[in-house]
């Protein structure tokens, strides 16, 4: 690669169990395409999660590096049957969530480009929420998009947000969030109904707090009632979702059915399922 070197990658790995019959059990492929990283997860026939391969590179750097991609592309072995690939999904901060009664396809293009500096080499892509009758309109770079399409034809390419769009929650207010390696992506419902969601950088799991905290105060939520569902990109994040939930009492624990006995994998796999079942 031009500006990165094997040595400068950060991976990590995950599989259900030891053996070399499990990658050809793999059956099913999603992806979550981030700013300098790449999470990578195999699913059975029958959607079990059964190896997960994560890759990211350093911060110092520019992101978006094409060679990067391409390299995990052709030498993941997850990625080595490219049917295999069905969907992948992209960490955005440049996003507009509409209702569908108010959506205007030129008029979204505008206020996108209003709100964010959308640069010449991006583009927009927009998913329906069906549960939440909206549009969720997001700009990520035109390489990736061409990239995906050459390596991946009958993947679908989503926002990583979508999951926290689905309603399937024990409490009547909750927060959604996800840590990735650079961004928090967060959806915030009050008596089960959508009220809030952002994407945004952190430093540390108390940045992230300070703006959940402050969602919860705009709507007259309290946070020690509200439940909150966080999960990371992979394990390496998990200090940060360990400070994160020190202020909020009332943190859903994690399916004991997914967490496998790798408890330090048990927040990423959590993620990795729900956005499975997005794609089912």
């Amino acid at each position: 690669m031009s500006e990165i070197s094997n040595s400068t990658i950060n991976y990590h790995t995950y599989s259900l169990h030891e053996g070399d019959t499990l990658l050809t059990q793999v059956a099913k492929v999603i992806c979550i395409l981030q700013p300098r990283g790449l999470t990578v997860a195999g699913f059975s026939e029958h959607g079990d999660l059964l190896m997960v391969h994560y890759g990211d590179y350093s911060q110092t750097l520019p992101t978006w590096i094409l060679d990067f991609y391409e390299h995990r592309f052709l030498d993941e072995p997850l990625l080595f049957n490219p049917d295999n690939v069905i969907a992948v999904f992209v960490v955005s901060d440049k996003y507009l969530l509409i209702p569908d009664e108010l959506y205007d396809e030129g008029e979204a293009v505008k206020w996108l480009n209003k709100l964010y500096f959308v640069e010449g080499n991006e583009v927009l892509s927009c998913h329906h929420l069906q549960e939440n009758s909206s549009k969720y309109m997001f700009a990520y770079p035109g390489t990736m998009k061409s990239l995906i399409g050459r390596y991946f034809t009958r993947a679908r390419v989503l926002p990583l947000a979508m999951y926290q769009f689905f309603k399937p929650y024990r409490s009547d207010h909750s927060i959604q969030c996800t840590i990735t390696q650079e961004h928090a992506v967060a959806t915030l419902y009050k008596n089960r109904s959508l009220h809030w969601h952002q994407v945004f950088e952190y430093q540390n799991g108390e940045d992230i707090a300070y703006q959940l905290k402050h969602a919860c105060r705009q709507f007259r939520i309290n946070p020690d009632t509200a439940e909150l569902n966080s999960t990371v990109a992979y394990r390496g994040l998990n200090y940060v979702l360990n400070d994160l939930c020190q202020y909020f009492p009332q943190t859903r624990e994690f399916d004991q059915t997914t967490a496998t006995n790798n408890r330090q994998w048990a927040a990423t796999l959590s993620l990795l399922q729900q956005l499975y079942s997005c794609v089912l």
